[in-house]
């Protein structure tokens, strides 16, 4: 395997890797030729690897000395995210051409995975505080209150929400 030397590489002014201690940059050049977080931390020379990939993984300066290097090979190698997509594409195609089915469906889960579409959905619940005021007083209600409420508004059964209270 071809090994990077990121002290020389790390002479350009406003370069990342410059913040980085010695076994930081051993640990940013093992994640780049593709080793696990763990095997990173131990190739650097770390001795609890468990805990000290982790902790090196949530440091902005690794961050951004592993995009900068990502940055940089792209650039280097003409390579972009749609012709690595292009080219799956084209996999799959063929794939589908050839009535192989397992090959497409690896195909597209590697577009998946490129996409996005396997990360965990982050949803945001957002409750104005005149929806809270609204529901508080609902909940304060009797049930006969509440049965004599939506007898009179059929609106609130369809899930429409109408102003029934006066601010006060």
């Amino acid at each position: 395997m071809g090994r990077t030397n990121l002290s020389r590489a790390s002479i350009a002014t406003g370069d990342p890797l410059m913040s980085l201690t010695d076994k930081q940059k051993l640990f940013v050049d093992a994640m780049m030729r593709g080793q696990t977080q763990t095997l990173a931390a131990r190739t650097a020379g770390f001795s609890n690897v468990h805990v000290e990939a982790n902790r090196l993984m949530k440091m902005s300066k690794i961050h951004e000395a592993l995009q900068y290097l990502h940055a940089k090979h792209e650039r280097v190698s003409q390579m972009t995210r749609k012709k690595v997509m292009d080219g799956m594409l084209e996999a799959i195609e063929m794939a589908k051409l050839q009535a192989e089915p397992a090959t497409m469906v690896n195909g597209w889960r590697e577009i998946g995975r490129m996409c996005g579409y396997y990360a965990a959905e982050r949803k945001i619940l957002d409750i104005n505080i005149t929806a809270k005021r609204a529901v508080d007083q609902l909940e304060m209600l009797s049930d006969g209150e509440l049965l004599e409420m939506i007898e009179r508004d059929s609106d609130l059964i369809e899930g429409e929400f109408t102003e029934v209270f006066e601010a006060g």
